[in-house]
């Protein structure tokens, strides 16, 4: 039965800027990486300009933008199509994140294979294949820790608008990269595990330079194995937490 609702979410977007941001936000980072390192921001090299920019702020932006569209598809006929109909609203919520989650897997596999394609022009074929399945785990890693953002983000675009709910997710993603993701709190700021994940397994500090191979700021298998479950276990709670919140949203108008 989810797999209707999820068919009936995604054909609303044919032929719409939410399948398009499919291949912009990948560009996008590609120019904004370039345009690093030509003035020399991007320190770690391209690959690593990339993921940083990634993770701070770009993903969090590309999922709040990615929220707003599919609210905003609803919110254009005043919730009509919805609230009168005798369907499920909690499904109609859990259809809609999994569709965000599956276009920011898409957007993260193609960041992969742009990571590995610019490895195999600067390092080599050899070295870039030896690293590409590592690229691979390493950005679907910092796709689990962003999956909790989209429950998040789909209530937080409905509470304080889209300009509230992108100045929060700004403040909130530069933070937890800038502030806490080096430090212990970082379990206890979600905001902060995507960068710790970047690290981890792409030795990218927050401010673009390399991590020394030893470094403390590295996490190992144990702990990496935890932030991925407690990732998992954020995105789980707060699905069924807001799903059940906007199932109540029909008694409300």
């Amino acid at each position: 039965m989810l797999q209707t609702y999820l068919k009936a979410e995604n054909l609303k977007f044919k032929r719409s800027l939410f399948r398009k941001l499919l291949i912009f936000i990948p560009a996008a980072l590609i120019l904004i990486s370039m345009i690093f390192i030509f003035i020399g921001i991007g320190l770690g090299g391209f690959s690593s300009s990339i993921v940083g920019n990634w993770c701070m702020p770009i993903a969090s932006l590309s999922i709040m933008f990615l929220c707003h569209l599919v609210n905003n598809k609803d919110q254009k006929h005043k919730y009509r199509t919805l609230y009168s109909l005798p369907i499920d609203l909690k499904k109609i919520f859990i259809s809609k994140t999994i569709l965000i989650a599956l276009n920011l897997l898409i957007i993260s596999l193609l960041l992969s294979f742009i990571t590995v394609i610019s490895e195999c022009i600067l390092s080599g074929v050899s070295v870039a294949m030896g690293h590409s399945g590592y690229y691979l785990v390493g950005y679907c890693l910092l796709w689990l820790s962003l999956l909790w953002q989209i429950p998040f983000c789909l209530f937080l675009d409905q509470k304080a608008g889209f300009v509230g709910s992108v100045i929060i997710s700004l403040f909130a993603s530069a933070s937890g990269g800038l502030f806490f993701s080096l430090t212990p709190l970082f379990w206890f700021f979600p905001y902060s595990w995507t960068a710790r994940f970047m690290v981890t397994f792409f030795g990218v500090l927050p401010n673009g330079l390399l991590v020394e191979a030893d470094s403390r700021y590295i996490l190992n298998v144990g702990e990496s194995s935890l932030l991925v479950l407690i990732s998992l276990l954020a995105m789980l709670v707060l699905s069924a937490l807001f799903s059940r919140w906007y199932g109540k949203q029909v008694y409300r108008k």
